[in-house]
């Protein structure tokens, strides 16, 4: 073996199977706070004391230029690690509010909408077959290493799992409520979709509720991600207020 074949999992931008990439230091620890099973770690020497690190992990000393050449890029941070995927998680071990993606393409959206889900307070993510991959590693460099707290469900019948859900989705059509005067159920599937066309309609009728982010009609539309924080601040917002 080759030491490009060697590395080519550090190497890949795509989606590794039962495997992922997770690279910097912040990401890398955050793995390691989590139960997920770690591989292997590629790195610069000088991590070597900033990790406590299990004796069955396989670990690679490299210089920056060493990593740049198998990454093919240049690496802000010479550090990152091989995962397993956790199992697809049951449904039934899913509790409390939860996120549903349907047909988003980018993966930085996906990693920035983890992110803000994580930091209000959710951990169950559902995403369909039409939306980019939630292990890729874009997706978990962007969300700071926060998807190793999620349970993730990926399902190709979206519409089938929302059928007995709270599901509450953004939506830009005539029959949604603007946010602030929406009464949000106690535990919401908030469900979110493309930018450019929206929550699928087979999607968008399994909804209980439609609402609508006020904003100056110049824009057509916020950033999906943007849109899920204010969603998820103003549904925090509501909990604090019942209390």
């Amino acid at each position: 073996m080759n030491q490009d074949d060697r590395h080519f999992p550090y190497s890949s931008l795509r989606d590794l199977g039962s495997y992922f990439i997770a690279e910097g230091e912040e990401v890398v620890k955050a793995l390691f706070r989590s139960n997920l099973k770690v591989l292997s770690l590629l790195m610069e020497e000088r991590y070597i004391p900033k990790l406590t690190i299990p004796a069955d992990i396989k670990i690679e000393i490299a210089t920056q230029e060493e990593l740049q050449k198998i990454t093919g890029y240049k690496m802000h941070q010479g550090i990152m690690a091989i995962g397993v995927k956790p199992p697809n998680t049951p449904l039934h071990e899913m509790h409390g509010a939860a996120l549903v993606l349907n047909g988003l393409a980018d993966p930085e959206n996906v990693g920035a909408i983890v992110r803000n889900a994580v930091a209000f307070g959710i951990r169950n993510l559902i995403v369909d077959t039409f939306s980019s991959p939630p292990f890729l590693r874009r997706t978990i460099k962007v969300s700071r290493g926060t998807l190793f707290q999620m349970k993730i469900h990926i399902t190709s019948d979206l519409p089938l799992i929302l059928k007995d859900k709270q599901g509450v989705a953004t939506s830009l059509s005539n029959q949604t409520i603007p946010l602030y005067q929406a009464i949000l159920p106690k535990d919401p599937y908030f469900i979110f979709g493309r930018e450019s066309t929206g929550i699928d309609q087979n999607i968008l009728d399994k909804a209980l509720l439609q609402v609508k982010i006020p904003i100056d009609p110049i824009v057509d539309s916020l950033n999906v991600a943007v849109a899920c924080g204010i969603v998820l601040y103003h549904y925090n917002r509501s909990k604090e207020l019942l209390k």
